[in-house]
């Protein structure tokens, strides 16, 4: 009997850190919505706390709505909401105010049949009251902090630590990241476990003619466009995918533009003058958070992604293009290669030259295209968010079986 068999015999009650779930979703917030749903789908309880409260466990079978839990919200955030998390990451002290405020509202609502507490995005709210698991998903806060706000890396700073020392289990995204807490970190060896992110059935590759209405709605055509996804900030290092761009003919610039879709994240003034020019022109497009309805069709709409970030933890949007069969033209740090292998071209961030000249060949060689993203699609088929969930489950279900010696 496998570990998640013996958690599925009854209903399992999970309440789930689940913060990150907040409209527009980035990264973490994806993972949290996709585990959530498939656990659910497993027979598994998961039961959300969503900042201000927790959530009912969804049904089994249900499919993520636009205002649940396990949801991706198909609008942008309120401005309120946008002002708020603009004020958190500029005062440390309010983002103190906040966390205390969020883990009084966690304790006085926490389930009291719950079998464990999963916080799916580094930092538990408490500790003690059920059997832990965390989830770390990078250490780009110690690796690079001059890319992050200050008041998260002082959080950070002050608090992960002790997670990681009260945590029963300590869930990471890749093998990269597990060799990060070993080097960076005073942490168990033994309670790591490497549950690697999925990718949604909907990333998959889609005809041009089915592609056309999605695409029309944001100004785009199929092959049309070069993609760079994800929020803009530092780390992601956009300034070589414009550079590298730039350095393409000028009339398959305006023919093929590069496009920038994710949310405005932080310290990105230096990146807005430096494309200015080139969005004045039409060459760069700015086409901001993309909903989850339109996100699969924009992603295998492009000829090819761009993505030279520095330092990835794992890497979902890339996965996501070469789920739908597009080429991948991505860094060749952090966990990057372990994700993409073959089903992509590797370059060192900094290397503008070489991203241009894999970008000029992804928009003029279609049997190029074809080859690189056949081999995207088997390497991307190793991964799925049924997978993960399984994963998870079994790291549970040894936690509950060892108990919290």
């Amino acid at each position: 009997m496998s570990e998640s068999s013996f958690l599925l015999a009854e209903p399992l009650r999970v309440a789930v850190g689940a913060v990150s779930l907040s409209s527009p979703l980035t990264g973490i917030g994806q993972y949290t919505r996709h585990l959530v749903h498939e656990l659910a789908m497993l027979g598994a309880a998961p039961h959300c706390f969503l900042g201000a409260g927790w959530s009912e466990p969804p049904a089994a079978g249900a499919q993520p709505s636009a205002d649940g839990p396990g949801s991706c919200h198909a609008g942008r955030a309120p401005a309120w909401r946008t002002a708020a998390r603009g004020l958190l990451r500029r005062s440390g002290l309010a983002h103190l105010a906040s966390r205390a405020w969020q883990a009084h509202r966690f304790r006085a609502g926490l389930p009291r049949d719950a079998a464990l507490y999963h916080e799916t995005n580094f930092l538990p709210f408490c500790y003690g009251a059920l059997p832990t698991v965390l989830t770390a998903h990078d250490l780009s806060w110690l690796r690079h902090p001059e890319t992050h706000p200050a008041a998260r890396v002082s959080l950070l700073h002050r608090h992960f630590p002790r997670a990681l020392a009260r945590a029963d289990r300590v869930i990471v995204v890749s093998d990269f990241v597990r060799a990060e807490l070993l080097a960076l970190c005073e942490v168990d060896p033994g309670k790591i476990r490497v549950v690697h992110n999925g990718v949604a059935p909907a990333f998959q590759p889609r005809p041009a003619d089915a592609l056309r209405p999605v695409l029309a709605r944001h100004g785009l055509l199929p092959g049309r466009y070069l993609l760079a996804l994800g929020t803009l900030e530092p780390r992601k290092r956009l300034s070589t995918a414009l550079r590298a761009h730039q350095r393409l003919p000028a009339a398959l610039r305006r023919h093929v533009p590069l496009v920038l879709a994710g949310i405005k994240g932080w310290l990105t003034s230096e990146l807005e003058r430096e494309m200015a020019p080139a969005v004045a022109r039409g060459e760069v497009r700015v086409a901001g958070y993309i909903a989850d309805a339109d996100l699969p069709s924009v992603v295998a709409g492009a000829c090819a992604m761009v993505y030279p970030s520095i330092y990835e933890g794992f890497g979902l949007p890339p996965l996501e293009a070469m789920a739908c069969g597009v080429p991948v033209i991505c860094s060749d740090r952090s966990a990057l290669p372990g994700v993409v292998g073959d089903g992509g071209v590797l370059l060192d961030p900094d290397d503008i030259d070489g991203f241009s000249a894999a970008m000029l060949r992804a928009c003029e060689d279609s049997c190029w295209r074809t080859a690189v993203g056949a081999l995207a699609l088997r390497r991307a088929a190793g991964f799925s968010w049924q997978r993960c969930a399984r994963e998870t489950l079994d790291v549970y279900g040894e936690l509950l079986r060892a108990g919290r010696g």
